[in-house]
């Protein structure tokens, strides 16, 4: 009885010691954590966590919040806004222990002071923008898919990803980061691109409609005007991008 009892000790220290060091040689071939990138990048891990709970607080208590970390945006329902998450959380750290301390009331007050103040990195939506009208024939189904081709059209080289809301009348197309250059995205707000084509319209009446539209896009592209901003201040070749992207096939040339 000693000696079976002596070989079950042993068995249960064995399993013990083969546990552990299978633990540890996980630990030692799991890959190391990888360090924020993108919004994140400026906050610690514990402004971090303490950012996200002021989001979700904000949004039991104020309103609707839809997050989008692989654009870096954050967009508010009502009323309707699309909110650089670089400028909220290069905000938040700014405000040092204080959001640490009461990150619900710290990220209230930055939020509410984006929908209030439009600002680069901030867009401010217009709701109803078409409704069931149409202008030169499309609706606007048809507006933001004739917008969203030729800003950026299918298969658009350096394009990391797109959507459109077209209830809100947003268009965001973020671009990849390349070489050393980080991504970007742009917010593009639809109801002021409608009012720059209605206004050149007027002008232009016979100009074909996608012609016309091109001609919107690339000026407003150009001049960084209001009705569109991006989540972080563009590079050139941010700009460049999404230009020779709209440009005509026969036209189009590499971005510089």
């Amino acid at each position: 009885m000693v000696w079976i009892a002596l070989a079950g000790g042993l068995a249960v220290i064995g399993v013990i010691v083969w546990s552990f060091g299978r633990d540890a040689s996980r630990a030692e071939e799991a890959p190391p954590e990888r360090p924020p990138r993108g919004w994140a990048a400026g906050l610690g891990e514990d402004a971090r966590v303490a950012f996200l709970e002021g989001l979700r607080a904000y949004q039991d208590k104020v309103g609707p919040l839809h997050l989008r970390e692989d654009h870096g945006l954050l967009a508010v329902h009502d009323p309707p806004r699309l909110v650089s998450l670089h400028l909220l959380a290069d905000r938040f750290a700014a405000r040092g222990p204080e959001g640490l301390h009461d990150p619900e009331e710290t990220v209230r007050a930055l939020v509410t002071a984006c929908v209030t103040t439009e600002q680069p990195g901030v867009l401010h939506l217009r709701p109803g923008w078409l409704g069931s009208g149409e202008v030169d024939g499309m609706d606007r189904r048809a507006f933001v898919e004739a917008v969203r081709e030729i800003v950026c059209p299918g298969g658009a080289e350096g394009v990391a990803g797109r959507f459109a809301d077209e209830s809100a009348g947003s268009l965001v197309v973020t671009l990849a980061a390349e070489g050393g250059d980080a991504g970007n995205t742009l917010l593009l707000d639809l109801a002021r691109v409608l009012d720059r084509y209605e206004k050149l319209r007027a002008e232009r009446p016979g100009m074909p409609a996608r012609a016309l539209l091109r001609d919107v896009l690339f000026r407003l592209l150009a001049e960084d005007g209001p009705g569109l901003t991006w989540t972080e201040p563009p590079a050139e070749r941010h700009r460049a991008a999404l230009l020779a992207a709209g440009q005509p096939p026969t036209e189009r040339r590499p971005a510089s």
